[in-house]
């Protein structure tokens, strides 16, 4: 599995070490679709050579579901573009955040799996929602980081914060770091659609702490390892390593970012050369098999079905605390908790 998606995304021919079973190749076609990768991995699976290919009817429900992926995003960046044309037209810029955002560094953007659309107005949140309400859009599930905006069945996240901070300092103090990026608004226009991103620096700290916290909650996919591989191979001469690894060490999210550079190199295959980087492979293995392993998610479910979950998945995770953040589970815990019970309206200020 990750041969292939090597392949893809390194446009090299792909191939295998052996032929696999019909049983075989259903669990790899499985576990694509669990990644958020089968898209990507399709391509690598059609240009197999013909006697390592699998079955022609699991061909063929892979070049559909490939297909399905394929013209959703398509949808989506249609909708994304209708969306950045009313912005324009209000005197403000659509920064793309997370998925989509990261989509354009990959060899076929269009098969990058999305959610729903992370978006970010540095001209104010609430013109966002001004936007959606003149043009008949429905808006829901405000709270002190975003809200939800849908649009001919595609949803936006509309966001006024890029962290959840609520009882954390630390992570408070990046959603300043952040902010202050923003008011900066040094953005990195892409495309002809009139989409904007974060400045590599600002988007290198978002992505990990994104990365990070849905790794030591609910886990993450392989399209996540892939983001940061593919988006630190295209501007690794662009972010400020010194300023990033400063920020990480304040944070405790050095040990993590690298491991992530480690499985760039190691398991993609991508020609990491900057100085600035650094690379920990101490806990490649173990990071990859949780990444593989079967996870609980909790992004998208009713409270009261998520924090039992989170709490789960914590317990579980307490290695990670320890090795990887360099923090005590039952810390966080109380952090969590005093968030909760104390912090029930946050400011960034």
């Amino acid at each position: 599995m990750l041969q292939l998606l090597s392949a893809a995304i390194n446009a090299q021919n792909p191939t295998l070490d052996r032929a696999l079973s019909d049983s075989e190749w259903n669990l790899v076609y499985g576990q694509a679709a669990k990644q958020g990768v089968l898209a990507v991995m399709w391509e690598s699976v059609r240009r197999l050579p013909q006697d390592l290919q699998p079955s022609r009817s699991l061909k063929l429900q892979w070049a559909y579901g490939a297909e399905q992926i394929v013209s959703r995003s398509k949808r989506q960046m249609q909708e994304a573009a209708r969306f950045a044309a009313l912005c324009a037209d209000a005197g403000c810029r659509l920064i793309l955040l997370k998925g989509i955002g990261l989509s354009r560094y990959y060899p076929v953007p269009l098969q990058r799996e999305y959610g729903d659309i992370d978006i970010l107005l540095p001209e104010g949140f609430e013109i966002g929602n001004e936007i959606a309400k003149s043009h008949g859009m429905t808006i829901s599930g405000l709270d002190y980081k975003h809200n939800h905006i849908y649009s001919n069945g595609i949803m936006f996240e509309n966001h006024r914060y890029l962290t959840s901070f609520k009882g954390k300092n630390d992570i408070r103090r990046l959603e300043k770091i952040l902010q202050n990026a923003i008011k900066e608004g040094n953005f990195a226009p892409f495309g002809d659609a009139g989409f904007y991103a974060l400045s590599p620096t600002a988007n290198a700290l978002y992505i990990t702490y994104h990365s990070f916290f849905h790794f030591l909650i609910e886990g993450i996919t392989l399209r996540h390892l892939l983001d940061w591989a593919l988006f630190v191979k295209a501007e690794q001469d662009t972010i400020d390593w010194i300023r990033f690894y400063s920020i990480c060490d304040d944070l405790g999210f050095s040990r993590f970012a690298n491991t992530l550079n480690a499985i760039a190199a190691d398991v993609w295959g991508i020609f990491l050369a900057n100085p600035g980087m650094s690379f920990d492979r101490c806990l490649l293995d173990r990071v990859l098999d949780d990444v593989l392993a079967q996870r609980r998610h909790v992004s998208g479910l009713p409270l009261y079905k998520r924090r039992p979950l989170l709490i789960c998945n914590m317990l579980s995770s307490r290695w990670k605390y320890r090795q990887l953040y360099g923090r005590s589970f039952f810390g966080e815990m109380a952090r969590s908790v005093f968030g909760v019970l104390f912090d029930r309206s946050p400011e960034s200020e």
